[in-house]
């Protein structure tokens, strides 16, 4: 979509602003048979459990997504612990309300919750007073599951830590979309990726990239002001921003064609604003949404 700011004072310009939808991945099947677990920073500590392995032999090791963990960890103590299949039975996020359907969810925001399990240690709670967590910029690992057998479990200690590589993208329909994400937003796999619900003159592929509701008109990416202050060429852009997304901010001289320059690469989640020098007269600006940690 494209709008005029507002003319400034200083220096009496127009600005045109150009807002799309990109991302660092493309659509394409999560690999369900490899870890996301670094190769390197792959451990949590318990006293009385000894080092746990996060990536396993690789095969069946942990992987993250952007709604829940699958995988195990193993301890060469207690065997293997899993934190689920992949597969909750609503198709969004384990309940952890019976042994058919448990695991470690992830909210989007890097918090880990629910249950792991190991035939040979029990339960081990995922839990608030713990605080486990996935830093979305570094992919590191923080706070501390509990188990009622063996106590508190580190995921981040002086001598090691448990860091993934990446978050992947949900388990996709046969649209391209995660399966996690369409059923929370239509209750359905049965919908088009090219499909607008809202009308908002964006489809549900690109309401999933921006991490937007499709549901809602007034939920969209979009740059909503830009200001050229009292420096020199010196610009403030704002957008709609959600806190499950990374953005970064790019220009060009000329609407139609020219390579994308880039401004801030912005490495903060959910931020709704940048502040650049700009000495160029006249340009075109793009914001670019994409999820945290994008393999």
């Amino acid at each position: 979509m494209i709008f005029n700011a507002p003319e400034n004072k200083n220096n009496m310009m127009r600005t045109l602003l150009l807002v799309v939808f990109t991302t660092v991945v493309a659509f394409r099947s999560p690999a369900f048979t490899l870890s996301t677990i670094d190769a390197t920073n792959k451990f949590s500590y318990g006293a009385n459990v000894g080092w746990m392995d996060w990536r396993g032999d690789i095969v069946n090791g942990v992987i993250i997504d952007e709604y829940v963990c699958r995988g195990s960890i193993y301890s060469a103590n207690v065997g293997w612990i899993s934190l689920g299949n992949g597969s909750p039975l609503n198709s969004v996020q384990y309940k952890n309300v019976s042994a058919a359907d448990f695991g470690v969810n992830h909210d989007g925001l890097g918090n880990l919750r629910g249950f792991a399990y190991g035939a040979n240690i029990g339960w081990i709670n995922f839990e608030n007073i713990g605080a486990p967590k996935v830093d979305l910029l570094t992919g590191k690992l923080s706070g501390y599951a509990w188990s009622a057998n063996c106590g508190w479990i580190s995921l981040s200690n002086a001598a090691a830590y448990v860091q993934t590589d990446s978050v992947q993208q949900g388990t996709p329909a046969p649209n391209g979309l995660p399966i996690a994400w369409l059923v929370s937003n239509f209750g359905s796999t049965n919908v088009s990726a090219v499909a607008d619900a809202d009308g908002d003159g964006v489809d549900n592929a690109n309401e999933y990239l921006a991490g937007t509701d499709p549901n809602d008109s007034n939920s969209l990416l979009r740059i909503t002001a830009i200001t050229h202050g009292l420096l020199p060429n010196y610009t403030t852009m704002n957008w709609d921003a959600v806190p499950t997304r990374f953005y970064a901010t790019q220009a060009r001289s000329k609407l139609e064609s020219g390579a994308w320059t880039d401004l801030i690469v912005w490495p903060i989640q959910g931020t709704a604003s940048a502040a650049f020098g700009d000495t160029a007269t006249n340009q075109f600006y793009r914001v670019r949404a994409f999820r945290p940690l994008t393999p």
